[in-house]
C-alpha cells in the first residue's frame, strides 16, 4: 500500500492546526496590548492628580463663564479651554500669563470641559456615525469633533462617571522625551469634576 498522499494530507493538517494556533494566540496578544495601552495613557493617577491641580487653579478663575457657556447653548457640547479663550481670563492678565505657564509645564495639549450628562451624547455621535462620514441625520452630531484628535475621541468612550457631578474636565498632556524634546511623545488622558 502506497502512503504517499496520505504524508500530504497530514502535512495539510499539521499547518491549518498551527496557522490556527497562531491566530488565536495573535488575536489573544492584540487583546491585552489594546488593555496595557489603556492602563497606561489613560487615568494614570499622576496625570489625574494633575488634571486636579489644573482645575483647582482655573476655578480661581472666572469658570463660571464657562459653564454658563455650556448650559445657554444646547447644541454646545463642550467647551475647549485654554489660555485663548478670553472670557475665563478676562481683567486676569497675571492669571492667564501664570495658566499659561502651567500648561505649558505640565505639557497639556488639550483640555475640554463638558456637562456630565451630554457625556452619553458624545458617545452616542461615536458610535452612530464614523468620523469620515456626514453625520448630519444625527441630532447635533454633524462636527462636533472637529477640534479634536482620534485618540481624544477614543478616550471620550471610556469615561465612566460615577460620582455625582455637573462638569467634568477632560485633559490630554503630550509628553516627548529625549534629546530634542521630540523624539519619544505619547500622549495621556485624564478626566476631574467639576
Amino acid at each position: 500500500m502506497k502512503k504517499n498522499g496520505f504524508v500530504f494530507v497530514e502535512t495539510i493538517i499539521a499547518i491549518v492546526v498551527l496557522t490556527s494556533s497562531l491566530l488565536l494566540l495573535y488575536s489573544s496578544f492584540t487583546k491585552i496590548l489594546q488593555s496595557e495601552k489603556v492602563r497606561i495613557y489613560y487615568d494614570d493617577i499622576a496625570y489625574i492628580y494633575r488634571s486636579w491641580y489644573i482645575k483647582t487653579r482655573i476655578n480661581e478663575l472666572n469658570i463660571m463663564s464657562v459653564l454658563n457657556d455650556i448650559t445657554s447653548n444646547q447644541d454646545k457640547y463642550f467647551v475647549t479651554l485654554g489660555v485663548e479663550y478670553n472670557e475665563l481670563f478676562s481683567g486676569h492678565e497675571k492669571e492667564r500669563t501664570y495658566i499659561s505657564n502651567m500648561l505649558s509645564d505640565f505639557e497639556v495639549n488639550q483640555m475640554i470641559i463638558l456637562k456630565e450628562n451630554k457625556l452619553d451624547n458624545l458617545k452616542k455621535c461615536t458610535l452612530e456615525c464614523s468620523l469620515d462620514k456626514n453625520c448630519s441625520e444625527y441630532e447635533n452630531c454633524n462636527g462636533i469633533y472637529a477640534n479634536l484628535s482620534d485618540e481624544f475621541i477614543s478616550y471620550l468612550k471610556t469615561i465612566y462617571v460615577d460620582v455625582s457631578c455637573t462638569y467634568i474636565l477632560v485633559v490630554e498632556y503630550n509628553i516627548c522625551t529625549g534629546s530634542n524634546g521630540n523624539d519619544n511623545c505619547h500622549k495621556y488622558y485624564s478626566w476631574v469634576s467639576v
